[in-house]
């Protein structure tokens, strides 16, 4: 009866971000999770953009975030960088499993930009949709070459860990958020969840706990912050800095208020739609009325084209989904990813694609006293949208007793 009550250690998650590298381990007893350790730390601007110093940086980081805090054994999850996976929607004729795991390298044939037969792939049946009058199966295609995930093993084994698993973002965001969504009464809806990085923009939607659709846009923070330099010649880590300060919907004016309310994070209803209320991790982005300020006008004007064209990218997604899915459309999205904390960002995404709008925060099912302290990284104020996929990872491994 005393083993039943005792604690599962979940493997250590390990987020190699663009931006900055996020590991999470986490324990569950008989009162739901606890936090045991979580660190952060940011990549140089120096190393950022040369991959072999970037891999050095992460193997000696790694090292240096172990022997600092109180992770338990060196078991963990990592994903491959959203760059290097292939993510391709394919319609294929209904078969049971074992069929399709075997056609699915024939279906991927002239749509992977490398030889099919020495990759890694994995897949996830969306479901069952129309293709005209005939009945098929959507299926959700990852892959990877094999020299990259060799490559990834490699540089990861010099940390001196045991890699359990490999596992992508897309089921690491999933595993994070599955248990708030599941719980959520507005569960059978499409939920669009959007990882702003660094790097790229990842497009999930789920039906509940079930992910239907997915997409890495190559346009996110990184193309703003060049555009901020090319239009103000200014430095690029000055450009980053004001892109973090700048209100970006100054030349919005016109626009209709983001469909938020900041009362009771309840979402404002808009004609012939239900009310969606928040999924637990989420916090309802606070609209505030842009500032009347022509340096903030000009600023903006600077990423308008950048972000005009990743709402477009965005809408397409949409688009697909509501077409293949025209009984659950996307009723609201939830941003999560390191540039989620800029609030006014997703004001104005959020503003253009015309949903309520959340910030996802993983934390919340974490239990309290846990969160904070020595062992943690977690900023003890605000929200914690960039730490979803490496609680996820973490969340996706098989516990220890």
């Amino acid at each position: 009866m005393l083993g039943f009550f005792r604690h599962k250690v979940y493997p250590i998650g390990v987020d190699l971000g663009a931006s900055s590298l996020k590991m999470v381990q986490l324990t569950e007893d008989g009162e739901g999770l606890g936090l045991i350790a979580a660190a952060r730390a940011e990549v140089p601007c120096e190393v950022c953009h040369n991959p072999s110093s970037l891999q050095e940086w992460y193997v000696q980081t790694v090292r240096d975030i172990l022997s600092n805090k109180p992770f338990k054994a060196n078991r963990v999850v990592t994903c491959l960088p959203a760059r290097e996976i292939l993510v391709q929607h394919l319609r294929v004729a209904k078969m049971d499993d074992n069929q399709l795991e075997k056609a699915l390298p024939w279906e991927a044939q002239g749509k992977v930009p490398f030889d099919i037969h020495r990759a890694r792939l994995r897949h996830i049946v969306a479901g069952e949709v129309y293709d005209g009058s005939d009945s098929k199966l959507e299926v959700i295609l990852m892959a990877a070459s094999d020299s990259v995930v060799r490559q990834h093993l490699s540089f990861i084994e010099r940390t001196k860990i045991q890699i359990e698993r490999i596992n992508v973002e897309p089921c690491a965001l999933s595993s994070c958020f599955a248990n708030l969504l599941k719980q959520s009464p507005e569960a059978s809806g499409g939920t669009m969840f959007l990882d702003l990085g660094h790097s790229c923009t990842k497009v999930m939607i789920m039906h509940g706990t079930q992910m239907v659709f997915y997409r890495t846009v190559g346009i996110a923070a990184e193309h703003m912050i060049r555009a901020l330099c090319e239009r103000m010649h200014i430095p690029y880590a000055e450009a980053a800095g004001r892109l973090w300060e700048m209100k970006i919907s100054a030349g919005e004016r016109a626009a209709p208020p983001a469909a938020t309310r900041a009362d009771d994070g309840e979402a404002d209803q808009r004609p012939g739609e239900a009310k969606a209320r928040p999924a637990g991790a989420a916090t309802s982005v606070i609209n505030a009325p842009p500032p009347d300020d022509e340096c903030a006008v000009d600023a903006a004007a600077a990423v308008s084209a950048v972000l005009r064209n990743l709402c477009e990218e965005i809408r397409s997604c949409v688009r697909y989904h509501d077409l293949m899915f025209d009984t659950q459309c996307v009723e609201k999205v939830i941003f999560v990813g390191g540039q989620a904390k800029n609030t006014d960002l997703c004001q104005t995404i959020a503003r253009r694609l015309g949903l309520p709008a959340q910030l996802g925060d993983p934390i919340s099912r974490i239990k309290a006293e846990s969160r904070f302290g020595k062992h943690s990284d977690l900023e003890t104020t605000g929200r914690h949208c960039e730490w979803a996929v490496a609680f996820g990872l973490s969340l996706s491994g098989n516990p220890s007793r």
